[in-house]
């Protein structure tokens, strides 16, 4: 589940994302009754069998039986706002009955992960990459994304590697220049990141979302993952076409209060 909100004295609006119909809005009649027979089956990022009745505008569940559930992890404010990043890229990209199984089972991987690993920055980079490639909007990191020159494995340019959510991911030499010519004192959405973090971003793009909680990712420092987490978040909102409010409000909470005397 995605997003609940209440609906009248006692129902629910359930935003759900399956893997046969992809983003589905339902409501759950009753629901928020004390003795209602959802239970507390009807939570945020659970995994549920749902049974729904198709209605007019929306489809009614009439049952719901819980499949996964990571209620404990999610009291972590860490771990609860990273699944509700999640959770509102999703609901703002994917179109409602737009079957899109790999995205499917990008969520439930992340879900186990989420509830296995530490290092939760990293994670949200490899789902950020997983999120974009499953919807056809993978950034372009083997070859220039403006002129196509492609760069292999080669060191970058001054040990760095400059990104464009715009242009759509990697940006050779030349085109990073002719950006900034071209943008005539205007702000350019170019992200600069050095070659180390750059190869990791091409790794992670092609590990397994599962492989976060083990292996060499262990070792990983949560300021590194931070760091890849800016760049693939950039490129997600770009295609949102805002900024998240789920970040903005970390970013907001984390910010120390003015004290007057």
């Amino acid at each position: 589940m995605l997003r609940l909100r209440p609906l009248g004295e006692a129902d629910r609006i359930v935003i759900l994302f399956s893997r046969e119909r992809g983003k589905i809005d339902a409501v759950a009649r009753g629901a928020r009754r004390p003795r209602s027979k959802f239970g507390g089956r009807l939570d945020f990022f659970t995994r549920v069998n749902v049974m729904l009745h198709a209605g007019k505008s929306l489809d009614t569940i009439t049952s719901a039986d819980t499949v996964r559930a990571i209620w404990e992890q999610l009291v972590d404010p860490d771990a609860f706002a990273a699944a509700s990043y999640v959770a509102e890229v999703v609901d703002a990209l994917c179109e409602p009955d737009m079957a899109v199984p790999e995205l499917y089972e990008a969520l439930c991987d992340f879900q186990i992960a989420l509830a296995q690993t530490s290092d939760i920055t990293t994670l949200l980079a490899v789902m950020d990459l997983k999120m974009l490639a499953a919807l056809g909007f993978s950034p372009e990191l083997d070859a220039c994304a403006r002129c196509g020159a492609v760069l292999g494995r080669r060191p970058l340019s001054g040990g760095r590697a400059w990104l464009s959510p715009q242009a759509g991911g990697l940006l050779c030499k030349a085109c990073v220049r002719s950006v900034r010519e071209g943008s005539a004192g205007s702000s350019v959405d170019l992200l600069s990141t050095s070659a180390a973090d750059f190869a990791r971003l091409r790794e992670l793009r092609d590990a397994p979302l599962r492989s976060s909680v083990g292996g060499d990712w262990k070792t990983a420092s949560v300021a590194r993952g931070a760091v890849l987490h800016r760049i693939t978040r950039a490129f997600v909102e770009h295609q949102m076409g805002r900024r998240s409010k789920v970040h903005a409000a970390a970013v907001t909470r984390s910010r120390p209060k003015a004290h007057t005397t």
